[in-house]
């Protein structure tokens, strides 16, 4: 799969961002914007389809800012069934019922991570304003409590797709890999978490986590709610492969192990089956259980970098799943899985920092809420 976000540019040329602008100045008539945004979404998901992905998503593509209309949704009490999420979800499944037999996922901003851009904002706000800002802990507090609402609000949402029948829903937490070795903000994110599936019944929940390593979450707190799989970074975030080895193997993995920046010629096939294989081997999970994608956003780069991109996450699934043999014969380097045992490369430029530096100076932290009223999880 190809998660995240795509350019919001259409194949003629037009900027779905400036469109906007034209629309809100009355330099151009809403059904213009929604006729473009309409079939470029068409356009992205089609792409997907015919580079032979099993699971695509509308590449956030008609919104110039999705949390922040989910955010706006949240504030105006517009979740659950006719909320934004479920109906962006009903067009792009209508249109692939046309075009293919593939799955197509939702994509979500996750709870934790909508509440730190609520908080922090509302310090920018009283600042710009001269205002004193509010200490540490009672800002974590207030960042505590509306990450718990939105979570209970965009359950609602969460509980209308399943019923709508959408099969898959990627969470996004790109936060989450800032919380470290805090336990006050681990207790937070499954609290957050496990109420935002609380009624997710039936559908497949997938955690994604980008942006740098997830390790220092701990396993534990991932799975703490009852997230089916998880997708994790191994571009930015190379000690993930730490989580990997570490996550119970009745749980999915999808290995973020494809990089759209450096990729301009290179064939990262072998490196992205090499990744399966190994994320396969952990824990007995199986290649059932396994799953390869993209680690950064897809915005800012071409049609034509990210076809390449999707055609070698497609074929790196179909060569991984092969007897050594047959994907040797299929045109696989047999180096790729001569030995089991090793740990993929993943070629990046944080593992070459990371390789310099302990994991103590990483940078990543959070701080402690002053109040906690949930359990707290743990490492």
């Amino acid at each position: 799969m190809l998660h995240g976000a795509w350019p919001r540019i259409t194949a003629d040329g037009t900027n779905l961002a400036e469109l906007e602008a034209d629309v809100a100045a009355g330099r151009a008539e809403p059904a213009e914007l929604d006729a473009a945004v309409a079939e470029h979404t068409a356009d992205v998901l089609t792409a997907q389809i015919e580079a032979g992905l099993a699971l695509v998503t509308d590449g956030h593509v008609r919104w110039a800012d999705p949390a922040g209309v989910v955010l706006g949704a949240v504030a105006a009490k517009q979740t659950g069934e006719d909320g934004p999420l479920v109906a962006a979800w009903k067009a792009s499944a209508a249109f692939v019922e046309e075009g293919g037999a593939v799955s197509v996922a939702q994509s979500i901003p996750g709870p934790y991570t909508l509440a730190r851009r609520v908080t922090d904002e509302a310090v920018r706000k009283a600042v710009d304003a001269g205002e004193t800002p509010p200490v540490q802990e009672r800002e974590d507090e207030a960042r505590y409590h509306v990450a718990l609402a939105i979570a209970d609000a965009l359950a609602d949402e969460v509980g209308a797709l399943a019923a709508a029948g959408c099969p898959v829903i990627l969470v996004e937490e790109p936060e989450a890999v800032r919380m470290a070795d805090d336990d006050a903000e681990r207790a937070l994110f499954v609290a957050a978490g496990t109420r935002l599936l609380a009624q997710a019944a039936g559908m497949h929940a997938m955690l994604v986590l980008t942006g740098g390593n997830a390790d220092g979450i701990g396993w534990r707190t991932v799975f703490g709610p009852p997230w089916q799989s998880v997708l994790v970074d191994l571009i930015d975030g190379p000690d993930s492969w730490r989580l990997v080895r570490e996550a119970p193997g009745d749980r999915g993995i999808v290995a973020g192990g494809l990089s759209l920046t450096d990729q301009s010629s290179t064939d990262q096939t072998p490196q992205l089956v090499w990744a399966a294989h190994y994320a396969a081997s952990a824990n007995g999970r199986g290649f059932d259980r396994i799953g390869l994608a993209n680690a950064q956003p897809a915005t800012g780069h071409t049609a034509e970098r990210l076809r390449a991109g999707m055609a070698q996450l497609a074929r790196a699934a179909t060569l991984a799943t092969m007897s050594p043999a047959d994907a040797v014969a299929a045109g696989l380097n047999p180096n790729t899985i001569a030995d089991p045992r090793s740990m993929p490369a993943i070629a990046n430029r944080e593992s070459r920092r990371q390789a310099t530096k302990a994991k103590s100076g990483s940078g990543q932290g959070g701080a402690k809420p002053a109040h906690r009223s949930e359990p707290e999880a743990s490492n």
